[in-house]
């Protein structure tokens, strides 16, 4: 996962603070998130390892602050981005420690 704002296009994208840049489906897309670090967070001092996590509760935790479609595609799209997401935050915990 990185704050730092990932450009698939010919103009960046803002560097928002509590926004965090994901790429969603096939085509990934660059979606902007807010509250994963929070929420990452929360998981990780839980205990819970990446793949312990599963993409219904990762999507179900982000819908707490973003709006994510209710599309079972779509759903499926943002958990893989989402477990991905946390699979990062946590190797760098980790890394810390």
């Amino acid at each position: 996962m990185s704050e730092k704002p990932i450009a698939n296009g010919a103009c960046c994208l803002p560097n928002v603070s509590g926004v965090t840049y994901l790429q969603v489906g096939p085509r990934q897309v660059t979606i902007g998130m807010m509250g994963l670090e929070g929420i990452f967070e929360q998981l990780y001092l839980m205990g819970r390892r990446p793949e312990e996590a599963s993409d219904a509760e990762l999507v179900g935790m982000a819908r707490t602050f973003n709006y994510i479609p209710e599309r079972p595609s779509t759903e499926a799209d943002y958990g893989e981005a989402l477990r991905k997401a946390y699979a990062a935050f946590y190797a760098r915990k980790e890394q810390k420690t």
